[in-house]
C-alpha cells in the first residue's frame, strides 16, 4: 500500500526526524511504501509578517524574539537533513500544506498523521490541515497514529474545534500518544481514540545501534544533558548532578547553532554511551528508556508536560520526573528496574504495532 505521512516539518528537531524515520521503517517492514509530505516551516512571506508583528510588539513594550530568516534556517537544516535525505522517502515538492494533486500523483491509498504534537494548534497553522482537510472527496484511508496534543489542556479556538470535530469524524482510526489525548478526543472531537507508543518506540535499541555502528563507543564517563529550554538554573542543576556522580557534563541545547558534526547519528551515540542523562525533552526521555540509561526528566510545561508524564506513567517511571530543581535526593536513591521496563516496552510495542497494521488493512 502506498501511504502518505503528515507530520511536523523535518527541520532541526532530532526527535521529530527520528519519529518519522521510525514510522517509515515500520511501514516498510509491513510491506507498505511510505512517503512523507515535506512541509515547509515558513516562507519569506511568513517571516516578513512575523517580523513586522514582533517589531510592533517591541515598540509597545512587549518582549519578542525576532525569527531567524528562512535562509539561515535552511542552512541549519542541511546538517540534520543529511539523515532525512539518506533514510526518509519524501513526497515532492516541498510545500506549506499537501494538495489533492500530490495525493493523486503518488496514488496514495492512505494518509497517516502523527506524532510529535501534530494536533497542537500553536505549532500547526492552520490546524485543520493536520486533520487532513485537503483530502476532501478523495477515496483513501485516514489514520491518526500516536497523534499528540502535547498538553492535557484544550488549546483550540471555537471555530477550530468545530472544524476539526467534523474532520476527525471522517478518520478510519485514531490513536494518540498521550493518555490525556483520549479524553480530549472524546470531549471535544466526539471520537474514540486508543493510547499507543510514539513511533520511535516501535523500533528496538538494536535498530538504532545499527545506525550508529560506525561511531566508536566513548570511553569517557560522562553525563549527557539534552535540554530544549536552557537557563542558568538548569545548567546549575546539571552541573551539581555531574559533580555528585563524578561525571563529565556534556550539555546540548536544542536551539544551539548546529555544526557539521552535529548529526542525528552523533546525537544517538550520546545516549548510547552516557552513564547518566538529564533532559526536559519528550524524545530525550524516549531514548533514555530505549538505551536503558539512568535518567531524570526536568518538567517542561511550556513544551507540553502531559506528553512526558504520560510516557513515564506507561513504564511506571513517574519518580524520574523532577519538578523542583533542588530535589536531588531521588536521583541517587532510586535505581531503575530495566528488566521490568523492557518487558512493558515489548508488550506495548507489539500492541501498538498490531493496531497500526490492522488499521491499514484495505476493506
Amino acid at each position: 500500500m502506498r501511504i502518505g505521512i503528515l507530520t511536523q516539518p523535518l527541520s532541526r528537531n532530532y526527535g521529530g526526524i527520528l519519529q518519522n524515520y521510525a514510522l517509515q521503517q515500520v511501514l516498510r517492514k509491513m510491506g507498505d511504501e511510505p512517503y512523507t509530505f515535506d512541509l515547509e516551516l515558513y516562507t519569506w512571506k511568513d517571516w516578513f509578517i512575523i517580523t513586522i508583528k514582533c517589531i510592533i510588539k517591541k515598540i509597545i513594550g512587549i518582549s519578542c524574539t525576532l525569527p531567524e530568516s528562512p535562509s539561515h534556517r535552511r542552512n541549519q537544516e542541511k546538517i540534520l537533513r543529511k539523515f532525512v535525505t539518506k533514510h526518509i522517502t519524501l513526497a515532492s515538492p516541498r510545500c506549506k500544506r499537501p494538495t489533492p494533486k500530490q495525493i493523486l500523483k503518488y496514488k496514495f491509498q492512505a494518509i497517516i498523521v502523527g506524532s510529535d504534537q501534530v494536533w497542537r494548534p500553536k505549532y500547526n497553522y492552520p490546524i485543520e490541515k493536520m486533520f487532513l482537510d485537503f483530502t476532501h472527496g478523495l477515496d483513501l484511508k485516514r489514520i491518526a497514529y500516536a497523534a499528540s496534543f502535547g498538553t492535557s489542556d484544550w488549546e483550540y479556538k471555537e471555530k477550530q474545534t468545530k472544524n476539526c470535530r467534523v474532520l476527525a469524524q471522517k478518520f478510519d482510526a485514531i490513536s494518540v500518544r498521550e493518555d490525556s489525548g483520549i479524553e480530549l478526543c472524546e470531549k471535544y472531537l466526539n471520537v474514540s481514540a486508543t493510547h499507543v507508543l510514539d513511533p520511535t518506540m516501535l523500533l528496538t535499541k538494536d535498530d538504532y545501534n545499527k545506525l550508529i555502528a560506525d561511531i566508536p563507543i566513548s570511553k569517557e564517563n560522562y553525563l549527557f544533558a539534552y535540554i530544549l529550554d536552557e537557563d542558568e538554573n538548569k545548567i546549575s542543576f546539571i552541573t551539581k548532578i555531574a559533580r555528585e556522580k563524578r561525571l563529565t557534563p556534556i550539555i546540548i541545547g536544542a536551539d544551539k547553532e548546529l555544526k557539521d558534526s552535529d548529526s542525528i547519528e552523533k546525537w544517538l551515540a550520546y545516549f548510547r554511551d552516557a552513564k547518566f542523562i538529564v533532559t526536559d525533552s519528550f524524545h530525550g526521555t524516549v531514548f533514555c528508556i530505549l538505551f536503558n540509561i539512568p535518567f531524570v526528566v526536568i518538567s517542561n510545561e511550556t513544551r507540553g508536560g502531559a506528553r512526558i508524564l504520560s510516557i513515564l506513567k506507561m513504564f511506571s517511571l513517574e519518580n524520574r520526573l523532577i519538578k523542583k530543581l533542588d530535589d536531588l535526593n531521588k536521583i541517587s536513591s532510586s535505581p531503575i528496574n530495566w528488566d521490568f521496563v523492557n518487558n512493558i516496552h515489548e508488550q506495548l510495542r507489539e500492541k501498538s504495532y498490531n493496531l497500526l497494521k490492522s488499521n491499514l488493512i484495505l476493506q
